[in-house]
């Protein structure tokens, strides 16, 4: 059984309605609806479904090429034949660029020709329908490639950058979040956070310049191996730009995921490394630096001074009778007074200054920028702090302890090195010892 076809025709001159009809009438299996004006015909197709709409030129409402722009405006998935008294191969070209399919001379309009235009106009919507849909099919496909290939580029932009292993966390961090916007279409619109909170970043966070909080926005946690180290935060400054019918695809969210589990991975690495490096460098119980770390950190601030004929005094301290603390009040007492001693010299020195355990209750203070008088004072601040400090202890009363110190400037001008030098302060501070403790000696 055929299918039954609607056509709709748009003619105000009822002695053309008349003949047209009659024509279209002898076609089988078609069924014909006849309007007098643009307007009518276009709620006419508001209500029913044609497959072709025979559409005169010249209207009540509307005449020659707007007519056509108009109508196929309005009705764009609508197969139209337009109608006209006049001859003429521009109108023609004129409606077929405006969206029509075919094209008729009313004067020559009989059911052969009708019947040719109808399957003809039909059948080339609906390949110019086929055409669109595979042309908007694979414009969408090549945008989504190159969103793609803009998400990979800044996945390995920023992955890159977070491994290189030139390059400072911060730095790194910073390079990262410049990089981000990147994997968007306008990377100018785009505001990026990353934030850290395991105090491996100096600011607590990094981010691009002029960022602002906004209601746009994709984010998502960091983490450090199973820890919360962190968020990213990608902002827009009004609204998402347009990429797609959704607000932000589902690559989108992925890949902000994935930029997160990237920076958590530098933050885990980072986190490790300053672990081996407190390990390598730091005294296990007082967190003092120990005696390797000392000697090489301090040689190195010795050469400098020699550069730049800078000044550089040492300290070396013993705390007294330290075995008896040891004996009498247990070991874990005694790790509490060396702790505590170390928390105490750190609030007295300054920033530049190098602390580092020596070996059992004997430490070493290097002061860079400081003659034999300032090194004196810091001495002697020590001891005196040291002697009016209660340290608390389980099972028992507090600790009192009291530190022999021995102070020596390095002779740099003359070429003295940093294990003449801590001869020097040693010898000073066992003379110090010698002379009943608690008290600061100078080196010959």
């Amino acid at each position: 059984m055929a299918t039954l076809q609607h056509a709709l025709l748009v003619e105000d001159s009822p002695t053309q309605a008349l003949l047209i009809l009659a024509e279209l009438e002898k076609l089988s299996g078609v069924k014909v609806e006849h309007a007098v004006s643009l307007a009518a015909a276009l709620e006419a197709i508001s209500k029913i479904r044609f497959d072709v709409v025979f559409l005169d030129l010249t209207l009540p409402d509307s005449v020659g090429g707007e007519t056509v722009q108009r109508f196929c405006g309005a009705a764009p998935e609508l197969a139209v034949v337009v109608l006209t008294n006049h001859d003429d191969d521009a109108q023609a070209i004129q409606a077929l660029e405006q969206g029509a399919q075919d094209y008729m001379l009313k004067a020559r309009i009989d059911a052969a020709s009708l019947s040719r235009s109808l399957r003809y106009s039909i059948h080339r919507k609906r390949a110019e329908i086929l055409v669109r849909e595979a042309r908007d099919e694979a414009l969408e496909a090549n945008r989504q490639l190159e969103r793609r290939m803009r998400q990979i580029n800044c996945l390995y932009g920023v992955s890159r950058t977070l491994e290189s292993p030139e390059l400072p966390l911060q730095v790194a961090m910073e390079e990262a979040v410049t990089l981000i916007p990147s994997a968007w279409l306008r990377p100018e619109t785009i505001g990026v956070r990353l934030t850290c909170l395991n105090g491996l970043l100096p600011g607590g966070y990094v981010q691009t310049k002029g960022f602002e909080e906004t209601p746009w926005r994709l984010e998502a946690q960091v983490f450090a191996g199973s820890h919360p180290a962190g968020r990213i935060e990608i902002c827009w400054p009004e609204s998402r730009p347009a990429e797609g019918s959704e607000a932000f695809a589902s690559s989108e969210r992925e890949l902000v995921r994935e930029l997160a589990r990237r920076v958590g991975q530098a933050l885990e690495r980072a986190c490790v490394q300053k672990e081996l490096v407190q390990l390598a460098t730091t005294d296990f119980l007082t967190e003092a630096h120990n005696r390797r770390y000392f000697l090489q950190a301090v040689g190195a601030e010795i050469q400098r001074a020699g550069r730049y004929g800078r000044p550089m005094t040492l300290l070396m301290l013993d705390i007294d009778f330290f075995k008896r603390v040891n004996d009498e009040r247990g070991h874990a007492a005694g790790d509490e007074a060396l702790k505590a001693f170390v928390v105490l010299a750190r609030d007295v020195l300054r920033d530049q200054d190098i602390i580092g355990r020596m070996g059992g209750e004997e430490f070493a203070v290097a002061l860079p920028e400081a003659i034999l008088e300032a090194g004196m004072v810091v001495a002697e601040r020590l001891r005196v702090r040291l002697s009016q400090l209660d340290i608390p202890v389980g099972g028992g009363a507090p600790l009192r302890l009291t530190v022999s110190i021995g102070v020596a400037e390095c002779k740099i001008k003359d070429g003295e090195g940093l294990e003449a030098c801590l001869s020097r302060a040693d010898a000073a501070l066992y003379r110090a010892k010698a002379l009943g403790r608690n008290r600061v000696e100078l080196a010959e």
